[in-house]
């Protein structure tokens, strides 16, 4: 299977998965399920954060290669990301590029076979909260500091802000060589873990136009 394949059977399983999951908190069929991906900052209808028009829920979705996270909460806004361990020799440019210079200090006190789970724990924490917010990649995650349970944003552009009051971040557990994060504008006292069946529908067949 090619790169292209991969990518392609990922992107059903995500679109297939967010359906059946909403299905069950909308008490709804899958294919009647309508995500707007609107973009809030420019009106693109594909590259927005999903969300469900009309509903008090909210939700994200994250995915590796092999695994898929889709968080949902009943009130406010959440943001979520599922990431896997970064190669070795990637760990001192991703340091740079993502960490602020207080945590890439904090980063190189931890001991260094210890050091690729640490900075992922922080990538996925940035990531979550970038996704709630909606600027993805538009605040430089060098920019964004998650040492502590609410992150802080470390710029004087006045046109970059975070919701107020800040975002909650909440770790959550994930399979071997991954790390989790959410971000939300209220606080996770429980996490309660769905599982999919086994044996789900045909993915294309839930994916009917909207």
């Amino acid at each position: 299977m090619s790169l292209d394949d991969v990518a392609t059977d990922v992107h059903l399983t995500s679109r297939a998965a967010q359906r059946l999951i909403l299905s069950r908190y909308l008490g709804v069929a899958p294919e009647d399920v309508d995500v707007d991906r609107s973009c809030d900052r420019c009106g693109d209808p594909q590259h927005g954060r999903p969300h469900v028009p009309g509903a008090t829920l909210d939700y994200s979705v994250s995915h590796t290669r092999a695994w898929l996270m889709v968080a949902v909460v009943g009130d406010g806004r959440v943001g979520a990301d599922l990431d896997a361990r970064p190669a070795d020799h990637d760990l001192d440019d991703l340091a740079a590029a993502a960490l602020t210079p207080a945590e890439r200090r904090a980063w190189r006190r931890v001991p260094a076979r210890d050091r690729a789970d640490a900075l992922l724990a922080y990538w996925t924490r940035k990531e979550a909260t970038t996704k709630l917010t909606g600027h993805g990649l538009t605040i430089p995650l060098r920019d964004l500091d998650v040492t502590g349970p609410r992150p802080t944003l470390l710029t004087s552009d006045p046109s970059v802000r975070l919701p107020y009051p800040r975002p909650y971040l909440t770790h959550v557990p994930a399979p071997a060589g991954h790390s989790a994060a959410l971000a939300t504008t209220t606080h996770v006292d429980q996490i309660r873990h769905l599982r999919l069946p086994d044996t789900v529908p045909d993915p294309a067949a839930l994916l009917t136009p909207r």
